[in-house]
């Protein structure tokens, strides 16, 4: 169960490390690709090297994983702006309570789960909550764009994507040991970090050199990325657990963190539509806990 509880600290780390960007001044482009750097680079390191590399490549997840790295650059620029716009509280919100998407897909597929009057109010209540969510900005965070609400619900199905994934290929057939799990995690981050550099060289040219605290920003932020997701990993892997009861557990553990740490850490105060939505979805994953 512990990775339950570190996977929840760092997940929640991330979207606290976003809502300090705006308060130290950080170029959050530049900082999200050096994120992946490092992420990847610890991951290689960790995992054992090149060997390990080429044994990645030879498994059945290495080229879904790899795709998946370019939605990683994508999706994790647009969590950062929410959050930065619309709150620590809407942005959680919008991207855990993605659980919904492989909720539902292990629960058609896998022939041990059933779905239950219970289990099918507690994903209605979560919709709903992700809809509260979307509705209701932080009174501290008013975006200037028009299409501002569209953030969450982005996040909320490119989350659950990602999740899907993971969760779909975490049983020990397709992650043998703690290096294949890291090399699993490494590989998207790979990915985008490639990717985001060449979009960033683009931009920027050669001459110039990226801000000191962008780069310090940026191994921050690498070091808990890559824990919340290898620590995902090792949730999804508890034996005797079904995946749709860790999801929910996982996901609302992170919003519940991450909200209330922004309100003791950063003073924020989310709205009325907001803490409605967080009650919402604290209460359908209770039913789904006990369904």
């Amino acid at each position: 169960m512990i990775y339950i509880l570190l996977v929840i600290m760092a997940t929640g780390g991330v979207f606290l490390t976003f809502r300090a960007f705006e308060k130290w001044g950080i170029d959050r482009f530049t900082a999200i690709v050096v994120n992946y750097g490092v992420a990847s680079t610890l991951g290689w390191t960790l995992a054992g090297g090149v060997p390990m590399m080429k044994n990645a490549s030879e498994m059945p997840w290495f080229f879904t994983t790899a795709v998946m790295g370019v939605g990683f650059l994508y999706l994790f620029n647009l969590m950062a702006k929410c959050t930065v716009e619309l709150g620590v509280a809407v942005s959680s919100i919008s991207s855990k309570l993605s659980l919904v998407i492989p909720v539902v897909v292990f629960l058609i597929l896998d022939s041990n789960d059933v779905i239950t009057f219970n289990k099918g109010i507690a994903l209605f209540l979560a919709l709903a909550a992700i809809v509260l969510s979307s509705l209701g900005n932080d009174s501290q965070h008013h975006s200037n764009s028009k299409w501002a609400f569209a953030l969450p619900i982005i996040i909320f199905t490119g989350s659950g994507a990602i999740d899907l994934v993971f969760a779909w290929f975490s049983s020990p057939e397709f992650i043998p040991s703690t290096e294949y799990a890291m090399a699993f995690t490494s590989t998207p981050f790979t990915v985008a970090f490639f990717l985001g550099s060449g979009i960033w060289l683009f931009q920027n040219g050669l001459s110039k050199k990226p801000a000191t605290k962008d780069l310090l920003a940026g191994v921050l932020l690498g070091v808990v990325n890559f824990g919340s997701l290898f620590f995902l990993l090792g949730a999804y892997g508890i034996p005797d657990i079904d995946k749709s009861v860790i999801i929910p557990v996982v996901n609302i553990g992170v919003v519940l963190f991450s909200t209330l740490s922004a309100v003791v850490i950063y003073k924020d105060r989310p709205s009325k539509i907001v803490w409605s939505g967080l009650v919402i979805g604290c209460l359908s994953i209770i039913i789904l806990m006990l369904a």
